[in-house]
């Protein structure tokens, strides 16, 4: 397995893998392709400080991407990495992917976040059975948004 940050000539076949992956049951709603297209090109553009997109090869092959934002909590006491996006494409499933990728982000921010945070679809089972065994636990809060203000 190989993870790197994603490349302009990525584009293609990451946003293949973003449409995919919100199409998919394991996420509540679908989102517009643009919106992540916007993304990729701010995490591209060298140097974001809020966003980083990492893709995984395995053997060589295009195998899943994960996208990654920063922000700073109070409550942690430090700088957190939210974990937006794993996505593993189903015919690399089941090779120790998904737990590689966080065994990656683990390393990569030891002693750099205060927390890493994800959010996992209830209806999601399989992940959030993965995330349990990597250590992390849920969180009591039910969290809110407000969209087009």
């Amino acid at each position: 397995m190989k993870i790197r940050d994603f490349e302009k000539n990525d584009r293609e076949t990451v946003l293949e893998m973003v449409d995919t992956f919100y199409s998919s049951p394991g996420v509540l709603h679908r989102i517009p392709t643009q919106n992540f297209a916007g993304a990729f090109d701010e995490m591209c553009g060298g140097g974001s400080l809020r966003l980083r997109g990492l893709l995984i090869e395995h053997n060589g092959q295009p195998a899943g991407f994960c996208s990654l934002s920063f922000s700073y909590s109070t409550e942690a006491g430090g700088p957190v990495v939210l974990i937006e996006e794993v996505y593993i494409a189903p015919a690399f499933r089941g090779h120790g992917l998904g737990a590689g990728v966080f065994a990656f982000i683990k390393e990569e921010y030891r002693g750099k976040a205060a927390r890493l945070r994800l959010e996992v679809a209830p209806e999601n089972e399989r992940a959030a059975a993965l995330y349990r065994r990597l250590g992390f636990e849920p969180l009591p809060y039910n969290q809110m948004i407000l969209e087009d203000f």
